[in-house]
């Protein structure tokens, strides 16, 4: 009883473990870091940086210029959670700084990142008196600004009045430009004479703030009130591919004048009808969203439709991968061992940039040498296309092609390295498959066994497919009729017992089984074929032809029957009356005047009572007999004149002539 529960536990063991197998993978890096970190010198509470990668047991590094960081009290790294931090920053720890995740199965890095000063200088302290006139623009300069970084998140502030906190606003006649200049678009009042302007520097990041020297005003009078646009500042942009850019137009003038803006293809942005465009700072910023490269180009600010100025905005953007490739780029990749793995890096610049670099390929974080392509790899003429040759599992003699392989490339604006794994697995080897081929009869009972092993973290399956004598393929996905399936799909039987003849010949053709995983497939066939003679069959080209024939003979027909049709006519409009009388007039007579002149209506028809000439017989001069058709023919005129005969053979005149004689002759 003890043996037996002993063996159910190891059973149970043993079935966990196989559950609990997972592919070998080399590191996936999750982080997402900015490109560059601002950290002041004396800043008072420790910066951290994280670093997380998934797969398996990871350890992290940090190297600073591809040099491993050190643990000291100025910075620290977690080997485990994959941290750095810096508790006291000194100079010598600025710089370039990459992470590294490693495990048994590979190294994955992050892209280089920087690590920089924040700082905030001061400004040197002086006292400037400068002249504005009433009505008229005055431009107050912010000199000698000190380094302020980031600049992305330094701004000027204005002051107004010796000795205070006193910000000047903006306003519809007071702007400050993209260098930190206060333009007061016209003087007024409000800039009384010996008013004084200081500009200051915030910077964000330091949470510190500095003032710059003053600017007291002399304000001269003048008669003019009105005074035309005049453009005063323009500012060029550049910014990156899916940001946001603001472009500046400032004008002077009395009374202030309105700005209306056009995109580069000179069209007027309504802005009560975009999400692409805002105005800003009393519609002298236009902030352009969302930026693509068509958002390129020369933006025109117009002034009361009289001046107007140019604001130029350059997008571009570090190396990207190409969206107009259909490849996978560098996506991780599963691979059966023996085969080839490819990756891909298609990288671009902006519209307008110089391309980028060719790709550079890495494996674990280290350049792969000239001397191991066309052995273990193989790179295309454009370095875009990385081929892992006939790939093989790690062991503990060899590191195999199993791996994290990075591609870098950049251009003027910036770099990407682009990160993917390839994890190798053991190929689907075929362990038990029937025969290629079974000769069966209608007494027959197949069965077709498959098996097959794989990469102990993976699950096989089974699918089989069916294809006739015509081509046509059908899945078998479920037991019924001829069929059979058992032992996870395993296996096929085919029991053509009992089966009509039609039935049995159903079941002749070539039987499909595709045994495959997620990442990978085989496939095994075999032939079901019989001597029996079968029944005969019309293959679809057959069918086809029969069926064009049937269409080609109904067409004949009606054809023939038309021309029936149109003979049938044509006769029947030939035995109909002959059209004696339009014949004589188209001849030139006139049949009813003929008839009229010899006497022919005097004569009663033939249904009357009787007629003097009832008894009398046509002969020459009423006495002599016409023997024959020949001697009538020759009473009139001997030789016969066809010219006196009508188309239809008629000799109606000649007889009334003759008619007429005979009619004289009697009286």
């Amino acid at each position: 009883m003890a043996f037996h529960k002993l063996v159910l536990v190891t059973i149970a063991i043993t079935i966990r473990i196989y559950s609990c197998q997972v592919i070998n993978r080399p590191p996936s890096m999750h982080q997402v870091f900015e490109s560059s970190y601002y950290i002041q010198r004396d800043h008072s509470t420790p910066v951290k940086i994280d670093c997380k990668a998934h797969n398996g047991n990871i350890t992290y590094q940090w190297r600073k210029d591809n040099v491993a960081v050190r643990n000291s009290r100025e910075v620290a790294v977690d080997s485990k959670l994959g941290t750095i931090t810096f508790t006291r920053i000194q100079m010598s720890d600025y710089g370039t700084y990459q992470c590294f995740a490693s495990n048994e199965y590979g190294t994955a890095l992050s892209s280089p990142i920087e690590v920089k000063e924040a700082r905030l200088g001061s400004f040197p302290v002086d006292h400037v008196f400068q002249d504005c006139t009433k009505f008229q623009h005055c431009l107050i300069q912010c000199r000698d600004r000190p380094v302020c970084e980031p600049a992305s998140q330094c701004r000027v502030e204005w002051k107004k009045g010796l000795g205070t906190d006193n910000n000047v606003p903006v306003s519809d006649r007071v702007a400050v430009d993209g260098k930190g200049n206060l333009h007061i678009l016209y003087v007024t009042d409000e800039d009384w004479d010996g008013q004084e302007y200081g500009c200051g520097l915030w910077n964000e990041v330091t949470k510190t703030f500095t003032k710059g020297s003053m600017t007291s005003l002399n304000i001269k009078e003048s008669s003019q009130s009105l005074i035309e646009p005049i453009e005063v500042y323009a500012e060029n942009t550049k910014a990156y591919l899916g940001h946001t850019a603001v472009l500046q137009c400032i004008f002077s003038g009395s009374p202030i004048p309105k700005i209306q803006w056009k995109t580069p293809e000179l069209e007027v942005i309504d802005f009560s009808n975009t999400n692409k465009y805002e105005l800003q700072d009393f519609g002298r910023k236009l902030v352009v969203k969302n930026l693509t490269s068509n958002d390129e180009g020369s933006y025109m600010c117009i002034a009361d439709n009289k001046v107007q100025q140019q604001a130029n905005l350059n997008v571009t953007s570090p190396p990207f991968i190409n969206p107009q490739n259909k490849n996978p780029q560098m996506a991780d990749t599963y691979v059966s061992g023996g085969k080839n793995a490819v990756f891909y890096c298609d990288t671009v610049s902006a519209q307008g940039e110089f391309p980028p670099s060719p790709p550079i390929w890495k494996k674990n974080g280290k350049d792969i040498s000239a001397s191991r392509v066309g052995v273990e790899f193989s790179v295309s003429s454009d370095m875009r296309e990385l081929t892992v040759l006939e790939t093989k599992k790690p062991t503990p003699t060899r590191a195999g092609s199993t791996g994290s392989y990075q591609c870098v490339s950049e251009n003027s604006e910036g770099m990407i390295l682009k990160d993917a794994f390839l994890a190798v697995l053991d190929p689907i080897r075929i362990i038990t498959r029937p025969e290629k081929s079974y000769n069966i009869d209608r007494e027959s009972l197949v069965s077709l066994a498959v098996d097959a092993t794989t990469d102990p973290a993976l699950s096989l399956q089974y699918r089989w497919r069916f294809r006739n004598a015509n081509n046509q393929t059908t899945p078998i996905s479920s037991t019924g009729g001829a069929y059979a399936l058992s032992n996870g799909n395993r296996n096929l039987t085919i029991n053509a017992q009992g089966l009509k003849k039609q039935e049995f010949f159903q079941l002749i053709g070539r039987y499909y089984v595709e045994i495959y995983h997620q990442y990978d497939a085989e496939f095994v066939h075999v032939d079901i074929v019989t001597d029996i003679l079968s029944i005969p069959q019309e293959t679809p080209a057959q069918a086809n032809l029969w069926f064009l024939g049937i269409i080609f003979g109904i067409i004949i027909l009606i054809i023939v029957i038309i021309l029936i049709i149109c003979m049938l006519y044509r006769n029947a409009c030939k035995s109909g009356t002959y059209p004696v009388d339009e014949k004589e007039v188209a001849a030139g007579h006139d049949p009813e005047k003929e008839l009229a002149d010899s006497g022919f209506h005097d004569l009663s028809r033939a249904d009357e009572n009787g007629h003097k000439f009832d008894n009398i017989s046509l002969s020459d001069d009423f006495g002599k007999q016409i023997e024959s058709d020949e001697d009538s023919m020759g009473e009139y005129g001997g030789d016969l004149d066809i010219s006196k005969f009508n188309e239809d053979g008629s000799f109606i005149g000649i007889y009334a002539d003759k008619l007429n004689n005979s009619k004289q002759s009697t009286v």
